[in-house]
């Protein structure tokens, strides 16, 4: 009887007072598996933003950055050097605005334009290093928010998340690179209009 106890304990999955009872939403797919892991990677988000936001505005005190130049910092690290007329494109903005809100962060230290080498009547842009400390910053509140969650949770089940989630990276980086590497396709030629014939 003792031996029997065991087995169904070994086979038991390990689980954590983190762990979600299931991963799935009225309005999701539970047939879809890339709408689970959304569904999972929306909960886990919950567990730790509480966190990262505290620890945000203990970090960032008296940083008035909107989201809009938020996401030009984050944009202008991943893309850099990178011309404004591209970073408007990655934006969603009006050339205009995205000119006005560079030339906010720039004067903040932010950011700073740099001499295009191959047309020096262009400028370039890239974080200054006081930009690089700025998203440095949010990015330890986000590990430290993660750390702080993950630490309580059984060293087996990070093993296993850990293997997945690096699987799941090096999967979607690859495909990622595939569609940079692939050539545009060649746009359609319009159809050309037929010639008003005149009526006798």
């Amino acid at each position: 009887m003792i031996l029997s106890v065991q087995k169904n304990a070994f086979h038991q999955p390990v689980t954590s007072n983190l762990d979600p009872p299931h991963c799935a939403a009225p309005d999701h797919d539970p047939n879809d598996p890339a709408e689970r892991l959304t569904v999972c990677m929306q909960q886990l988000h919950r567990l730790v933003s509480d966190r990262i936001m505290g620890t945000l505005q203990s970090e960032l005190q008296g940083e008035d950055v909107s989201f809009t130049q938020m996401t030009a910092l984050y944009k202008v690290r991943a893309f850099a050097p990178i011309r404004l007329t591209l970073l408007s494109e990655h934006l969603g903005v009006s050339l205009p605005a995205t000119s006005q809100l560079i030339q906010e962060l720039v004067r903040r230290e932010l950011m700073e334009r740099r001499e295009n080498p191959e047309n020096r009547r262009e400028k370039l842009l890239a974080l200054s290093d006081k930009g690089q400390q700025f998203l440095s910053v949010r990015e330890k509140a986000m590990m430290g928010a993660y750390r702080e969650v993950f630490g309580q949770v059984n060293p087996e089940t990070i093993t296993r998340a850990e293997q997945a989630i690096t699987a799941l990276i090096s999967e979607a980086d690859a495909l990622r690179a595939s569609n940079r590497a692939q050539p545009a396709r060649p746009q359609p030629n319009p159809p050309q209009p037929t010639p008003h014939q005149e009526t006798p």
